[in-house]
């Protein structure tokens, strides 16, 4: 289930590092890296970045390493880390990805960062994994290609962070926020503590992620040909409570031998009000008539989660045998409410709807790994997994004479179950052609077998990938990757479902199927020394068997599949760093990302955008760390814009006003504590949405009415403040 409610992205984005220049250059290696350098301002079409920057010899605590970019732990002295990533975050250019993006099962590759040179262990969150080490017990930082490391799935920059024990240590953090008209959110921070006995390492964890969101402001009813015949004031809140406890131990009997155990629980407790006060407009050139009613929807979850895991390596045969398990459980009431009132106060409509919800996710895996020699690695994996998700609900009408509610005879303790078993098969070739070439490859294959209610299916799907790496210069990379993938399916497709708030329910659809898409990518990645850099990613997506909305019979309205659909797109990021300007301690890190896509609607047959696909966004965040001094301030913002959704009966489209901005200022030791303001929404962004509702299906009806609303939430005002021990 979704736990967190965002109106907009409020997480600077950390970016790509550098790979250092190697310092010793011959006459004919220096040739070389100028034409490459002209190369390379030429394909980044008026990046002006290379004009400027020069390359000299990087900090002294920023080393090369064999294959990347060391950085010792007293590189990061400057931003006063509390945890490992912390740490990362202050990387130049590396961009953190967690590698849980709804994958399937446990699978290859995972976030893009080691641990001792080892994968995150099992499927948990690797954020918070890393928010459990302290940065006392981090030696260095290396910043690598995954491409070179020989681990399935693992391409692009990789950063290994290499540990040390140092006792037992601990980190904590509070994270108060307050809002406009929303209630301070003083329940918001962590605690971790980190240690080893003997050859056993643990860190424990007590995380609450609470939020207090919300935003209020006019909405517009307009009729087909614009005239407005009603107006509405719309006030949203959401509250949420999420409390997570998590152990993780490592354990190293003997040389070769590591076993991993991870454990967390998670308490999520949810509550969501939006009202809504209407007020008729006479307009006598309008079809449409407005209504005085006010009305009042809520939504409740209570929650709760929890997941365990583990792995153990040992030395088998030639090479190494890894063995995994991974379980995890969710169980979910919800409960929603709608009610309308007249001006005059009669209760004259109402709605309850009661769902319990349980999943499940069960795994085993296995990889065994060996090297021909140095530079050729190979790995088989074998996995098999079981899914389930079982829905019962219940839909509640209001009988106005006698104020009871009455149990839908269509929807009374209506019982869905849906079932996957699946195996997944692969073998992954790693090899290092030339000082200069790495190429991964991976074939694969997935069965699945998917059951509901009487009826089951089987699926075979062939997939793999392979990536390639050049390095033409120490401080220019080009990646590719080419890849047959096989998407994730969302049980809650195959469930009917009701929105209580505008009719517009969903029917289920046992025939889905999951989707698959050829992928295809070259990244360009350039350095230019003393921490500068810059990216481009271009990417395409051919997809087939696209999940989006389709039309069931003569009425329904369900998630389906379309037959193919493209996707393709750039991604810019770069990192300016101002020493060589005489403004040291300065960091400016910048992205922007263009995406298109093509399908053909399902009901009319016109070419559109992929609903709900991000169009652009681009983002800015400066930083300073004033030279000797405790003190750093910054500025951050961020624009974003994504396609329209279309539907059977609407077309809706979301978005900010203004870019969201913020800036903060930081003191690095008050006590030996850190503390840190924000102020966000500087501009006084506010979260705008249209809906256009046909009367009938798009391709029967015409349209009915328009709604447009803007809701503003104000200034918003953080306090950091945290701490080791």
């Amino acid at each position: 289930m979704k736990k967190t409610i965002r109106f907009i992205s409020r997480i600077p984005i950390v970016r790509q590092a550098p790979i250092k220049d190697t310092p010793d250059q011959t006459k004919l290696d220096q040739i070389k890296k100028d034409i490459m350098n002209n190369l390379t301002k030429t394909l980044f079409a008026g990046v002006a970045i290379s004009s400027f920057c020069t390359f000299s010899p990087a900090y002294a605590l920023e080393k090369p390493a064999a294959d990347g970019t060391m950085y010792e732990a007293v590189y990061f002295d400057d931003y006063a880390p509390r945890t490992a990533i912390d740490m990362i975050s202050r990387i130049p250019g590396f961009r953190f990805n967690s590698g849980d993006d709804g994958k399937r099962g446990l699978g290859q590759g995972g976030a893009n960062v080691l641990i001792n040179g080892a994968r995150i262990s099992g499927k948990s969150d690797a954020y918070s994994q890393l928010s459990r080490i302290s940065a006392k017990s981090v030696l260095r930082i290396e910043i690598v290609d995954g491409a070179s490391l020989g681990i399935p799935g693992l391409s692009g920059q990789v950063a290994n962070v290499f540990t040390k024990s140092t006792g037992v240590t601990g980190t904590w953090e509070w994270y108060p926020e307050f809002r406009k008209d929303i209630a301070p959110n003083w329940l918001r921070g962590d605690v971790s503590v980190s240690g080893e006995i003997g050859n056993l390492s643990y860190s424990a964890s007590l995380d609450s992620d609470a939020f207090r969101n919300g935003h209020v402001g006019p909405e517009r009813q307009t009729d087909i040909n614009g005239v407005l015949f009603e107006k509405r004031h719309e006030a949203d809140i959401f509250y949420g409570e999420n409390v997570t406890g998590a152990v993780d131990l490592t354990w190293t009997p003997k040389t070769d031998h590591i076993g991993n155990f991870n454990i967390a629980y998670t308490q999520f407790n949810f509550n969501s009000r939006k009202q809504s006060k209407r007020t008729p407009i006479h307009a006598p050139s309008s079809h449409k008539t407005g209504s005085g009613l006010e009305t009042l929807f809520t939504h409740a979850e209570d929650e709760w989660n929890s997941e365990i895991g583990g792995d153990y390596e040992f030395p088998a045969l030639m090479g190494k045998l890894k063995l995994i398990g991974y379980y995890r459980f969710e169980h979910s009431p919800n409960i929603s409410r709608y009610d309308e009132y007249t001006p005059l106060g009669f209760h004259s409509s109402g709605s309850r709807y009661h769902s319990l919800t349980d999943e499940a996710e069960a795994i085993l895996r296995s990889e065994f790994s060996w090297s021909q020699k140095e530079g050729r690695d190979w790995q088989i994996a074998l996995e098999g997994a079981f899914n389930f998700l079982e829905n019962t609900a219940t839909l509640y009408n209001l009988n106005t004479v006698n104020g009871e509610y009455i149990a839908n005879p269509n929807l009374t303790e209506k019982r869905t179950r849906v079932d996957e078993d699946r195996v997944d098969v692969s073998i992954t070739h790693t090899r290092k052609l030339s000082k200069k070439w790495d190429v991964q490859t991976s074939l694969g294959a997935e069965y699945s077998g998917l059951s509901q209610a009487n009826d089951s299916r089987n699926f075979f799907r062939p997939k793999g990938f392979v990536t390639t790496t050049y390095k033409p210069s120490a401080s220019f990379t080009i990646r590719t990757k080419l890849e047959r993938e096989v998407g994730q399916l969302n049980f809650f497709d195959f469930l009917s479902s009701v929105s209580l708030t505008d009719n517009q329910n969903k029917t289920g659809n046992a025939n889905i199927v999951p989707q698959q898409s050829w992928n295809a990518e070259i990244e360009f990645d350039k350095t230019f020394g003393q921490g500068n850099s810059f990216k481009a990613v271009i990417f395409g997506k051919q997809i087939s068997d696209l999940v989006d909305r389709i039309p069931i019979g003569e009425n329904g309205d369900a998630i389906g599949n379309i037959d193919s659909a493209q996707q393709y797109g750039i991604e810019l990021s770069s990192t300016l760093k101002g020493e060589q300007w005489g403004m040291k301690g300065l960091q400016l890190d910048a992205t922007l990302n263009l995406y298109n896509s093509r399908v053909e609607d399902p009901l009319l047959g016109f070419t559109r955008r992929l609903s709900s696909d991000t169009i652009s966004n681009w983002s800015l965040e400066l930083r300073h760390d004033i030279p000797n001094t405790q003190w750093a301030y910054g500025v951050y913002i961020e624009n974003y814009t994504e396609a329209p959704t279309y539907r059977l009966r609407t077309i809706s489209n979301g978005k900010g006003s203004k870019p969201y901005s913020q800036i903060f200022v930081e003191h690095k030791d008050v006590y030996g504590m850190k503390i840190r303001g924000i102020v966000g929404n500087l501009l006084d962004m506010s979260d705008e949405f249209y809906q256009i509702y046909y009367t009938d299906r798009r391709d029967k009806g015409i349209v009915d009415r328009t709604e447009k609303r803007s809701q503003s939430f104000g200034l918003i005002g953080r306090v950091r403040v945290s701490g080791t021990f």
